[in-house]
Order: C-alpha cells, then structure tokens, then sequence
C-alpha cells in the first residue's frame, strides 16, 4: 500500500481558501436567489395561455361591483410597419369599430351602448410605437354570461373577423387626415427625444401621405400578418366568477387559428452618440432654461432584485437632490421612463442670465465629480433611505379595476409588476436599509459614462436683447470646467428640528354639548345613502359615509352669495375681501400658530368666493372631526385680523397695478384662453370680468376691518349654509359632533338677502375670430345660450340633449361625411342663481369644409326640431345615464359624492329626485327632447367663435 504524500501547508491554505470562497458564493448565490423571486401579482390573478398562443388574465374584483374591465393588448404596433405599411397599426384600430364579422357596420358600439356605454370612454382603443389596446367597460352583473358571451365574441372579431370594406377605408381617411390635424405632443423637445431611429421613423398616426396610400389591401396583409393570437392577451377584471369565465372565454377563443411561428421583432431605440441638440426661442419667457437629458436603459421591475436596484436609483435622485439644493446650485434632478427601454435622466437648469446659467452648471459638474470621489457624508445618506422608506409600504388597499388593467397592461408589454405586497414590501425594504455608498457610485458612474457617450441638450432661448445665444460648446466648457476642479471635502449639516409638539389651543378642543332640540327634520334618501338633517338655525347638514380605505373626513361648506351679487360701488369697497381676511387666521389664534397646529394635527382647509357662492373646503383624520368642525367654525365666525401683513399685501398690489404680468402676456396669445374667455362673459360665467377696471386709488382705500365686516357677513350665516360631509366616518357619531358645533351659528346682524335673478341670454347672433389655429384647419366653437327652469328634470332633459347632439356629430360629420375626426358636444347649466344653459359645439374642419360644417350642423339641429328621435335611442341614452352615475358614485368615492351633492344644491335640484334618479330618467320622453330642441337651440341666436389663420366667416 502507498503512504499518502504529506500535505504542504501551501496547498493547504490554497484549499481553505478555496472551499471558504466556495461556501461564500453558495451563501451569496442563495441571497440573490431569494431576492430574485417574481414580484407577486394580485392575490386571485388567474393566467394562461390556449394552446393557439393566446395569453389571458382573469381576475375577480368587485370595485365597482357593476362594471367588468376588459382589454384586449396587442402587442403589435408602429414599429411593425414596412414602409408601405406606415400609419397602417393606427388605421387597424379604426377599423375595429366600422364593422367585423358578428358586428357588421356599426353594430358593434351600438350593442355595446345599449348596454349603457359611452364610445370613447368606455369604448376605446389606442396604438403606440409596440402595442395596441382596445378597452371595454362593460356593465355587468355578477353571472351574465349573456354579456359576457357576446363580449368575448365582439374580441374575437378583433382578433380574426375585421372587414376592410374598400369604400368604408377610403371614408376613414378623411377622419384619420383629421384626427393627424389635430394632433399635437404637447412638447416642444420632442424631436430631440425621440431619437433618429425607427422610433422617430414610425410615428404611430403616420403622415397624411402614408394615410392617403392605405387601402384595404395594404391593411389586410398587416392584420394577417401581425394580428395572431400568439401576441394577444385578453385581460377580464371585475365582478366576475373566474372559472366560468375561463371557460367562456376558451369557448369563443380557442378556435381562432394559430398563425405560423413569430414574434413581434425588437426594435431599439437609441439615440445618436454625442451631442444632440435644439434650440426653442421663447420671447414670452423670463429666464433662460436648459436641460441636460442623459437617456439610459430603465429598469424593468418584475422581480425582487430589480425592485431593489429600481428604488436605488430612487434613492441616488433623492441624495443628488438634497446634495445640490443644500449647495444652491441651481439644478433639479429628475429620472423618469420616457419611452420603450428608455428612463431620461435629466439636469434642469433655469437663470435670468446666462452667465449665471453656465455657473450653475459648473457647480453640478464640480459636485458630482465630488459625489464620485467621496461619496455621502455619513448620516446623509441615512436621511435618503429614511425618506425613501416612508414611501415604500404595503398597499393593501382594493384598487378599482380599471387601475389594476392598467398595470397588468404594463405587465404584457413591459413585464413590470406592481410592487404592493406586504411580504415583497419587506423584503425590499431590508435590502433599501443595506444600500451603501460604492453601490450608489455604480449608479452614478454609469449615468456619467451614459452622458459622455450621448446626451440631449434642451435649451429654451427667452431671447433677451443683447445677449448671445447659448451654445453646445459654452455648455460643454461649463461642465468640463466644473468636472476638472477639485472641491475640499463636503460637510454635511443635518437640519436639527427643533420643533416640539405644540398644545392645541381651547377653541379647537371644546367639545360642544349635542342637543337633540337643534335639529329642525331629518330625512333620509335611502337610494342614496345620503342623511339630511336641517338645524333650527336654518343650516343644512348632508352626511353621505363612504367605504374608502383611508379614515378621512372631507368637508364642504359653502352658501350663496358671491363678488357677482356686489354693486360696482361695494366691488370695489369688498374687493378681494376673502383672501385679506383669510391671510389673518383666526381671532384666537395667529396665522403662524395655526398652520403649525394644523400641520401637527394634519388638518387641511382652503377657504375661497366666485360670482355667486363661497365656500370652504376642509379635511382631516376621522379622529380629529371636533377639531375640525372647531376650525370651519372659529374660520366663519371669528377670523383673524394681521394689519401688518394687510398693508404689505395691499401695497403691493397697488403698487403692481397697471403693471402687465407674464399670465396676462401669455392670455393675449393663447386663443384657447381667449376663446374661453369671451365664453365665459357671454353666458354668465364671469361677470366679475367685466367690471369697471379697478384703480390704485381704489386698491389704497381698501380697509380691514370694513372687509372684515362683509366676510363675516357672508360666511357666519347659517341660513344660506349648507354643509357637506363624506368619507369613511361613524355616522351617528360625527353628525352629533357636527350638530352641536354648528347649531351654535346665528344670523348675524346685517346679513345679505340675495336675489337670485335669471341671466339675460344673448338676442342676436354673436360671431368673433381669433388668430393661432393650425394653418390647415379651422376650429368653430357654436355656443347655444338660454334660460331653463332648475330642476334635476330639466338638467337631466339638457344632459340627453347634449349626448343627441354628440351622436348626431359623430354619425353625420365624421362617419358620413368624413369630415372631422372628434366633434365633441358639451353643456354647461347653473341653476342658482342665474337659471342659464349653454350647449357648446366644438368642431375642428380643414379650412376648406367651414361652410359645409356650418351647412351639416344647422341641418342637423332642424332635424332634430323637427322630429323626435325614437324611444329606443333614448332609452339607449337614459341607460347610459344610470350606468354612469352608478359608475362614479360608488361606495369608495368620497371625492365625487361630495362634488355630486355640491352641484345638486347649487343647481336648485332636488334630493328627493335624485334619490329617485330613474323615475325622474323615465318621466322624459321623445316629445319633451324634440320640444326642447326647438325651444333651446336658436340658429339665430348662436354665439360663433373662430381660430384660425382665415378669419372669414363661414
């Protein structure tokens, strides 16, 4: 037998170290396995795939519990065309709707809007660069596979059954030109952002060329080729039974045939190395603005680990942010997701001069190159993650479906996951506390090697006289500049709070004693889940609980009376007596101690006065109802007087009058504005605008306690207030606080007495141009003014008449006569006081179709004089009504019931007829329209604004 060799202790060592950094990696491997685990999705997602390639999501979810989401997500796009095909994903999508195989011609929207829906909002489907998404909100019970049935059906056609009828593609162009006419990105650096790839290549609506040369031949080779179900999903969410639904949604879909092996190719999207550059020259701007964008790869967050390194980078944003604010450099940091793979890291810079300009970015560069070196000071970096780790917590809280289809649509086309649960939160978390300085430094050296390889340079010229231009190399030598000095190392000071809890004074304390004898009547609307409750002293309490998640209450106080109702004389005397007043807190306490409190105690409340009411607006913590019953009612009855900072305020608007401000220049281009504007003074909207102008002399003889006087004449009464309380409160509870806090209120001497005193429509025809349209096309804005008598009746008679007139538009002037792309119909009603309506009609023609607009639209309002549409329109009409209102004011939406009250009151509708929604629905019939029409829209009275660069009247 041979002896075994003696060990040299060399090896030995060797090997030590060997199974030492063996088991390291082990240890370290599994670490990073556990934190690489998928994100989870939401808790009852059902997902898989038929075997033609189909993906689909099932999920149930009850908010609202009416309503069904669904999508159907191509991942197909733009980026797919040839250049042949360009503008063809976007035309497809059209085509969806104007007839498929089960759904011939327009039978699709039509079955869907007897259901109770809206095309274009509930009804819709947009494409991109890589994806197009058709989405439906249908109204469903829980268990109607009847609906559901066809539903699917309507995706299937989607998927295999569109027709390309050659004459019904030819009138689509008109639509799409239209559609392209209208279209803006609201950006004025969007070709320097959008790279010069395909990206920049296959803008999605294509031009009118590329829309012009699409037939049908052209858009049927693109949808069999691109349109399989290998790159569909179909997403359902809402009140649904998820088995049942996966077993519907097999039945209709399974068959559609696999198509031959593919995949949407990937296109990247990159930018130019070097330098990009654009210039905007801007006159109506005050400062020289200039933007560093450094485009890098985005992290897609699908797993634990990327999470991680995604809030990393959220962290080094927020160190960077703190760094150079703390340093007044002058920069803002920002990193967003622009587009595709893409997060624009951006530099934003923003001086009077420019010299001061390329200082600060001088100073940027110099503080990174010493972020790079030395990294965060001790204790600063700390800061970071504790701010960051408090807006990183679990959320629990039920989403609306609509919210979760969007993030399983980022899901499909991204592979992003919403990081929401509590055990993936933790994790997260615990990894965020770990982040050290070299980690962060990786971060950072990477975004820096991105700028010196390629970055964007947005610079916006203000113009000012005397001054050169900025330019790439004045920039650049401003950077290197700063990259090449040396900076003594940073102390960091820590900003030492040394606030300390304040007590909350008596008069926000006092608990008031509830007294059943202050009630006057109570009633309840059990439809609405409404309480009102009428106080001796006149005041008007509604209580409507809500389920919402956060333990919030939401206030809204508000009563007649406003700047409109003043004589000349008393505007100028009263003039903007609530801001004065509101400046000075409370008569118990000063302003500086009541934003402290109200900090503190996360009391929140805005106080304000239009033409005709006013108003406070409050919230606060459940808990906290007293003291905020206590504020509300302290702000009302005994505000506060600051003398000193009144006469600071006063002079200085004085001093500013005559002065014109940047907003005042940017109205007299903005026809938009304008246009509004004149609107607005034409129909009773605004007649405080038109006021005789105010003088110095007036503004010099404004006087603190005279507009004390009128607030609290405004505010303190009880007899013109009605106070409105939502949120997910003990009702029972919360009214006994409320009563007794607001029964104390008594009329106080000298109290207004308002008359409420119809509008004088126009009598004659009003027409007005204005410059700044697009150079093609024409925008005409018909306005129809009248009086009407309040009711919840006669709004909801004018409400049927407007969605008439937006069916009538669209059928006529887009789908028949190819025309426009969106004509839209709107109406705006005031009750009380002025009893006034207004139907707006918005359309946007090539300039050469003005006249034959103006000719279609007054045919298409003598029509409906004429004859009463049919009952099962209206009935269409009156569903979708019911549908939306049960829509908006669901259990969880505390914001909207409280802006669904306040409108009711203020329009002298009435509670008992809301509660009563569909009877009072039902009540209108074809005849009350048709009258309406010929009573309600005067051809000759119309008021007709124009923006164009032609301003002749049609």
């Amino acid at each position: 037998m041979k002896k075994k060799a003696p060990v040299c202790p060399k090896i030995l060592f060797r090997l030590l170290i060997t199974v030492l950094f063996a088991w390291q990696a082990t240890v370290i491997t599994q670490a990073y396995t556990a934190k690489s685990y998928p994100i989870s999705l939401p808790k009852g997602t059902i997902e898989g795939t038929l075997d033609n390639g189909l993906h689909y999501i099932i999920l149930p979810n009850d908010l609202p519990k009416h309503d069904v989401e669904i999508r159907l997500v191509m991942r197909v796009g733009s980026l797919m065309e040839t250049d042949r095909q360009k503008g063809s994903a976007h035309f497809l999508e059209h085509s969806a709707f104007i007839g498929t195989k089960h759904f011939p011609k327009h039978q699709l929207i039509d079955y869907f809007e007897r259901q109770g829906m809206k095309f274009g909002r509930d009804i819709n489907a947009f494409t991109s660069f890589d994806r197009t998404i058709y989405w439906l909100s249908v109204p469903m019970e829980k268990g109607n596979e009847t609906v559901m049935d066809s539903t699917l059906l309507a995706v299937r056609d989607w998927l295999d059954g569109i027709n390309f009828d050659p004459e019904r593609v030819k009138k689509e162009r008109g639509v799409i030109i239209e559609e392209l006419r209208g279209y803006s990105t609201n950006d004025d650096f969007y070709p320097l952002k959008i790279g010069k790839g395909r990206y920049a290549q296959r803008m999605p609506l294509g031009t009118e060329t590329d829309i012009q040369h699409i037939d049908n031949h052209t858009l049927q080779t693109f949808y069999n080729q691109w349109y399989a179900p290998q790159l569909a999903t179909v997403v359902v969410i809402g009140n649904i039974d998820a088995v049942k639904t996966v077993d519907l949604l097999r039945r209709r879909l399974s068959s559609i045939p696999r198509k031959p092996s593919m995949r949407a190719q990937i296109y990247p999207f990159d930018y130019p190395k070097g330098v990009s550059w654009q210039e905007v020259r801007d006159s109506m701007q005050t400062s020289t603005k200039f933007e560093i964008i450094v485009p890098h790869r985005t992290t897609t967050v699908n797993s634990i680990a990327s999470a991680v390194q995604k809030q990393r980078m959220n962290l080094l944003i927020a160190c960077l942010s703190n760094r150079l604010n703390a340093l007044k450099t002058g920069c803002d940091v920002s990193n967003n997701w622009y587009l595709a793979d893409k997060d624009h890291f951006v530099l934003s810079f923003s001086a009077k001069e420019k010299s001061e300009l390329l200082h600060q970015i001088t100073s940027t560069a110099r503080e990174f190159r010493r972020i790079l070196k030395n990294g965060f000071c001790p204790g600063e970096l700390e800061i970071g993650i504790d701010s960051r780790l408090t807006h990183l917590k679990p959320d629990t809280a039920q989403h609306l479906s609509t919210d979760l289809c969007d993030d399983f649509v980022d899901y499909i086309t991204a592979g992003d996951r919403p990081l929401r649960a509590p055990k993936d939160i933790e994790t997260v978390r615990i990894s965020l506390r770990k982040t050290t300085n070299r980690q962060l430094a990786r971060l950072l050296r990477q975004l820096i090697h991105n700028l010196q390889q390629y970055r964007l340079l947005a610079y916006t010229n203000p113009c000012v006289p005397n001054e050169t231009p900025l330019t790439v190399k004045e920039a650049d030598q401003a950077w290197q500049i700063g990259w090449q000095q040396t900076a003594e190392n940073y102390a960091f000071h820590p900003q030492i709070s040394d606030e300390k809890p304040v007590d909350i004074p008596l008069c926000l304390t006092t608990k008031h004693t509830f007294d059943a004898r202050q009630i006057a009547n109570q009633t309840q609307y059990a439809d609405l889940g409404v309480t009102g409750i009428k106080l001796s002293n006149g005041l008007r309490l509604l209580l409507r609980p809500t389920l919402d998640d956060e333990q919030m209450l939401f206030v809204a106080a508000f009563g007649r009376g406003g700047t409109a109702d003043l004589t000349d004389r008393d505007y100028r005397k009263y003039h903007d007596a609530v801001s004065y007043v509101d400046m000075g807190g409370l008569e118990k306490i000063n302003s500086d101690m009541l934003l402290t409190v109200m900090n503190q105690e996360k009391l929140s409340m805005v106080i304000g006065e239009d033409d005709y009411w006013h108003q406070i607006l409050a919230s606060a913590p459940v808990q906290k109802a007293t003291e905020l019953f206590n504020l509300i009612y302290e702000k009302m009855c005994h505000p506060g007087l600051n003398r000193t900072d009144f006469t600071e305020i006063r002079k200085a608007e004085a001093d500013g009058m005559g002065k014109e401000t940047l907003l005042e220049k940017l109205m007299q281009h903005d026809a938009d504005r304008l246009i509004n504007n004149r609107i607005d003074s034409l129909t009773g909207n605004a007649l405080s605008r038109i006021r005789p102008m105010l003088t110095k002399n007036d503004i010099n003889a404004l006087d603190i306690d005279t507009l004390t006087q009128y607030y609290k004449r405004l505010f303190a009464d009880p007899s013109q207030l009605t106070i409105i309380l939502t949120g997910n409160f003990p009702p029972d509870k919360i009214s006994r606080i409320a009563i007794a806090t607001f029964a104390r209120m008594q009329r106080p001497n000298g109290a207004f007495s308002f008359k409420d005193t119809p509008f004088a429509s126009p009598t004659t025809t009003y027409i007005e141009s204005f410059n700044n349209g697009n150079d093609d096309q024409t925008v005409l804005n018909y306005v129809f003014v009248g009086n009407y008598e309040p009711s919840l009746r006669n709004s909801l008679r004018l409400k049927l008449m407007r969605d008439i007139l937006q069916d009538r538009l669209i059928r006529i002037l887009r789908e028949r006569e190819n025309i426009v792309y969106s004509p839209f119909a709107d109406l705006y009603y005031s009750g009380r006081p002025q009893q006034v309506y207004h139907f707006r009609l918005t359309i946007s023609v090539k300039d050469a179709n003005r006249g034959r607009a103006d000719r279609l639209l007054k045919d298409i309002i003598d029509e409906l004089k004429l004859h009463p549409v049919s009952v099962a329109e209206l009935n269409k009409m009156k569903r979708s009504f019911i549908v939306t209102k049960r829509k908006a004011l669901s259990d969880k939406a505390p914001s909207e019931w409280k802006t669904a009250l306040t409108s009711l009151i203020r329009n002298d509708e009435s509670l008992t007829d809301f509660n009563e929604y569909t009877r009072c629905l039902d009540t209108i019939t074809p005849k009350d329209i048709c009258q309406g029409f010929a009573d309600d829209l005067q051809w000759d009275k119309k008021i007709l604004l124009i923006k164009s660069k032609n301003n002749d009247n049609p």
